[in-house]
């Protein structure tokens, strides 16, 4: 069980996504009788949907509808593929970064804030 969420959150969330379809993240906090800030709502159900995959439910989540239950492997399997797409794109855009701010030349600290020191020091020893 994961530590930001009990098994009776768990369930119940699940039969209200079950019951009532596609929820946005605020509305089933509301039905849970989750408080606080609307950050920590969406991080609290965050918690329990990965709870709840890691225990085999097939929850699908959009972002115009929210979450939802499929029993359908077609749409769950799109829905993966889609997710790691999604993460390739952010490693390969994080690994672009990195090698820009560690190319040879150090061309890429120039535009780095407060890093002209350091270009120019690193420079001035060549």
């Amino acid at each position: 069980m994961n530590a930001n969420c009990t098994a009776d959150e768990a369930a119940r969330c699940l039969r209200l996504l079950r019951s009532k379809g596609p929820l946005p993240a605020a509305d089933i906090a509301n039905c849970l009788g989750i408080g606080g800030k609307r950050e920590t709502q969406r991080r609290h159900i965050r918690a329990i949907i990965r709870h709840l995959r890691e225990c085999g439910e097939m929850i699908v989540a959009t972002l115009k509808d929210g979450y939802f239950v499929t029993d359908d492997v077609k749409i769950w399997r799109d829905y993966l593929e889609g997710r790691q797409i999604d993460a390739k794109r952010v490693l390969g855009k994080t690994h672009r970064q990195l090698r820009m701010v560690t190319d040879g030349n150090g061309q890429g600290l120039l535009f780095v804030p407060g890093s002209s020191a350091f270009v120019n020091a690193s420079f001035a020893k060549s």
